[in-house]
């Protein structure tokens, strides 16, 4: 330690704070696992994101989602090949994005 030692009051309230961190069993498998939630990394990783960006994720998953549905009612290639579009299209506005918050952060 590189300050001076803690008071016996210090001390104790110290061990106080441990034993009820030491009861919390959620908190001891967290820690233990060191692993967060899934759904809270996700939502750490979409909030770090810039919000148009995870706007063109969700949609392009939509319209995905839409077309996969209706390729495979209807036994469509060409919706399959909708389906490859969109994601090409989504890919090159997220490309044009990441390029556009890139120059505008470094300005």
């Amino acid at each position: 330690m590189d300050g001076p030692a803690l008071s016996p009051r210090e001390l104790l309230i110290l061990h106080q704070i441990e034993a009820e961190l030491g009861s919390d069993l959620e908190l001891e498998r967290e820690l233990r696992t060191m692993r967060p939630a899934r759904l809270a990394r996700l939502r750490r990783s979409l909030v770090a994101r810039p919000r148009s960006v995870v706007v063109v994720i969700a949609c392009c998953l939509a319209v995905s989602f839409g077309l996969l549905g209706l390729a495979v009612a209807l036994r469509a290639p060409a919706l399959l090949v909708a389906v490859v579009a969109a994601w090409g299209t989504a890919l090159a506005v997220l490309l044009a994005l990441a390029r556009f918050t890139r120059r505008a952060r470094n300005r």
